[in-house]
């Protein structure tokens, strides 16, 4: 479907990094709006560039438990399931690619509630932008397209590649249960045709030795005399 490596490298980093501050700091900032601003609420909204103004979003149903009703619950709630996927479970990515597109859904989420919170560190609002724009590129989203067109489609496209799997799943399933059974009925009648080929020439024989049998006994000495003769007669007339 895409070449998954291109861009799993650049997430992965920039998961790491967010979810790292320590490391952060150590590294120079590789930002453009956190060397003026510190934290959102410094930065005001009418300064800000479209992509880092807050989005108010209807989630798609089942994203969030009714419990997140709170702009700040939303983003925890994100960046659990973010953790979880891109920096715990990242050996499993290419594995359950139908859960990695489903979750980009709440990268995306992470990234949108963060513009609403106000003591959200700008340098990591930005880091978290180029993770969100290198995961568009798996889907082909544009990266000027709003949060909300962004979540409908990376959720909508994690749910059919669900479905895809799980039929997957059980073919792969039946086809283990069976194949076993083919091969050995395969090789049974291998077995028989090769018994019975074997049977046919035994059989064939045993009739020739047979019919000999007959041909010696209705003749007598005299046939058996007149065939000798013969069988020299036909060695004498080749010769």
């Amino acid at each position: 479907m895409w070449d998954i490596t291109k861009f799993l490298t650049v997430i992965l980093s920039v998961v790491l990094l967010t979810f790292s501050s320590a490391e952060a700091e150590k590294k120079e900032k590789d930002c453009i709006y956190c060397k003026k601003y510190e934290k959102m609420k410094d930065w005001p909204e009418n300064d800000r560039p479209e992509a880092f103004v807050y989005e108010e979003i209807k989630y798609p149903e089942g994203m969030f438990h009714k419990s997140k009703k709170t702009s700040k619950l939303r983003q925890g709630a994100a960046g659990k399931k973010v953790y979880h996927r891109f920096v715990k479970g990242k050996s499993e990515l290419n594995k359950y690619q139908h859960l990695m597109i489903r979750d980009m859904a709440y990268f995306e989420a992470l990234y949108n509630e963060m513009l609403n919170d106000p003591k959200a560190k700008v340098e990591t609002v930005e880091g978290l932008k180029k993770g969100r724009e290198a995961m568009r590129m798996s889907l082909q989203i544009s990266p000027n397209a709003k949060p909300s067109e962004a979540i409908l489609k990376f959720w909508a496209t994690g749910k059919m590649l669900k479905i895809a799997w799980k039929k997957n799943k059980k073919k792969k399933k039946k086809k283990q249960k069976i194949d076993p059974e083919i091969a050995k009925r395969a090789s049974i009648i291998s077995i028989i045709k090769r018994q019975i080929a074997v049977a046919k020439v035994n059989a064939q024989r045993a009739a020739t030795i047979e019919a000999q049998k007959n041909i010696d006994t209705s003749l007598g000495t005299r046939g058996k005399l007149l065939l000798i003769h013969n069988k020299f007669a036909s060695a004498e007339v080749l010769d």
